[in-house]
């Protein structure tokens, strides 16, 4: 049974409502106390640098380490803690892999926010196909795939382009658009490159632009935040190279893709807090490509913060707390854009100075050095830096956005290239 009432107080001096989070980054722990509550934080120390870890214990009134590898280890961890520490509620918005495994102990405890099961609806890609299947929503053809040996056969019966995506990796890693058969060699180097053997999904290739619909929930009530319009590298790959918010949308398909969104949020029995839902804008009409229990990654919380003001982090512990929902107005647009310079060695960086001191960038970095081997960008860990921009229109930031990414550029190789990888004459 899961509910998300006041906490019960403790008893003695501190009588603030206690909230054991696993996984919080260092922004949660310090947002959730400003809000009121008294903070544990269970982390595995292998997934954060020393420095970070030491930051999250030191905004923390309880910090814990736990193996997050073994998981009925860290189920106890859980359990002996938030018995030991009375809290009331553990809530885990992090990283999916673990995700799960602490709303199952929450729920065991009475201290959830969330059904477990709904948090496994949507951080599951699978399960999220079936539910929305026998649900009649956004239909989709897809089938599982339990190995690699398997997806082949799995890919020609979807039909040609089909795109296969591994169900236990994030970060778009291995997710691959199979276009023709002689694509099996190409897809079998990529996959072992992360040495990863199943499961995968294997859907049709659905044609058309891409969103993720940033949420709100509270008692089952989804608040859409707002619209964010999604930039792709080429196919196969698809490597998120770049968030604009709001998405500049005509308003009869800003509705259809929120309706959607919203509807399978309340299919899957998600109750509380932030969900960052991606959709593609097909011929057909909208239809969801997956979604997670957590807030958007790729900076756009910040992006949300710079065009409509509204601190999402802060609002999640905020509505926990019992505060009202404000309404969000953008006020202008926001966009992050990933540099993704061709793979090669480093011989010179220009104009990152120059761009760091335009007054409309909100945040700039860049991953590389004169010396460097700028790797394959082939996921979202490999790109070589962001830069961050504003604008009161999504004109006059697309327009900011073009200026640095044509200021900042390296030479790689006897080549330069902008931060967007296009390249110019041999120096």
């Amino acid at each position: 049974m899961t509910g998300q009432g006041p906490a019960p107080a403790p008893t003695g001096a501190d009588d603030r409502p206690r909230l054991l989070m696993v996984m919080p980054y260092r922004q949660f722990v310090a947002k959730a106390r400003a809000a009121g509550f008294w903070v544990g934080a269970v982390w595995d120390p292998r997934l954060e640098t020393p420095e970070y870890l030491d930051d999250v214990r030191a905004s923390a009134d309880l910090f814990v380490l736990a193996d997050f590898e073994d998981a009925e280890g860290l189920r106890q961890t859980i359990r002996e803690t938030a018995r030991e520490h009375r809290a009331g509620w553990v809530y885990h918005i992090g990283r999916e892999e673990t995700m799960v495994a602490a709303h199952e102990v929450a729920e065991e405890l009475g201290a959830g926010l969330n059904p477990a099961e709904a948090v496994r609806c949507l951080t599951d890609k699978h399960a999220m196909r079936e539910l929305l299947a026998r649900r009649g929503l956004s239909p989709v053809a897809f089938e599982a795939a339990a190995t690699r040996r398997e997806v082949p056969d799995a890919v020609a019966r979807i039909g040609l382009p089909a795109v296969v995506k591994p169900t236990a990796l994030a970060g778009s890693r291995a997710v691959f658009l199979w276009r023709e058969p002689a694509d099996l060699a190409a897809w079998t180097a990529l996959v072992e490159r992360y040495g990863y053997d199943g499961p995968f999904l294997v859907e049709e290739y659905l044609r058309g632009p891409e969103y993720s619909v940033e949420t709100l929930s509270r008692d089952g009530r989804h608040q859409v935040v707002g619209i964010t319009a999604k930039l792709l590298g080429p196919p196969p790959l698809f490597v998120e190279v770049g968030h604009v918010h709001p998405a500049p949308l005509p308003e009869a398909r800003r509705r259809a893709v929120e309706e959607l969104t919203t509807e399978f949020l309340t299919a899957c029995g998600y109750r509380f807090g932030p969900a960052h839902t991606e959709v593609i804008w097909t011929p057909r009409g909208p239809r969801v490509v997956e979604s997670q229990a957590r807030l958007g990654g790729d900076r756009i919380p910040r992006l949300i913060r710079l065009a409509t003001g509204l601190d999402i982090e802060r609002a999640i512990f905020d509505a926990l707390a019992g505060a009202p929902a404000a309404p969000v107005t953008p006020a202008g647009t926001a966009i992050v854009r990933f540099f993704t310079f061709p793979p090669g060695r480093v011989e010179e960086i220009r104009g990152l100075e120059r761009a760091g001191r335009l007054a409309y960038v909100d945040e700039l970095s860049l991953r590389l050095a004169p010396g460097d081997t700028a790797p394959e960008v082939r996921d979202s860990k490999s790109r070589h830096g962001h830069v961050i921009v504003s604008g009161a229109s999504y004109e006059e930031a697309l327009a900011r956005c073009e200026q640095v990414l044509g200021t900042v550029e390296a030479v790689v190789d006897g080549t330069p290239a902008r931060a967007d990888g296009r390249t110019g004459s041999p120096v």
